[in-house]
């Protein structure tokens, strides 16, 4: 359980680290003069961002999961389509 909780914040943080480096290649694209320290923190607490996201959503899942109300696992009713 610990280990999937450390993977999914690895995950995240991942993703936000590769979203701070979009947004670094968007911003080397403009005539804006930004210096480099401010890439390094935009980079950190991007990825911390994305880090806690997915800690976030997987402690809600294995919470959900061990749950012993009958609502959390109950699975969704599908909606019928109006043709």
């Amino acid at each position: 359980m610990k280990a999937r909780l450390l993977v999914a914040t690895l995950a995240g943080a991942l993703a936000g680290a590769a979203i701070a480096l979009l947004l670094h290649i968007a911003i080397l694209n403009t005539p804006v003069q930004v210096p480099p320290h401010r890439f390094f923190w935009q980079l950190g607490l991007t990825a911390l961002g994305g880090g806690l996201a997915g800690l976030a959503l997987r402690a809600v899942t294995i919470m959900k999961n061990a749950s012993p109300e009958a609502d959390y696992h109950r699975k969704p009713e599908r909606r019928q389509s109006r043709r």
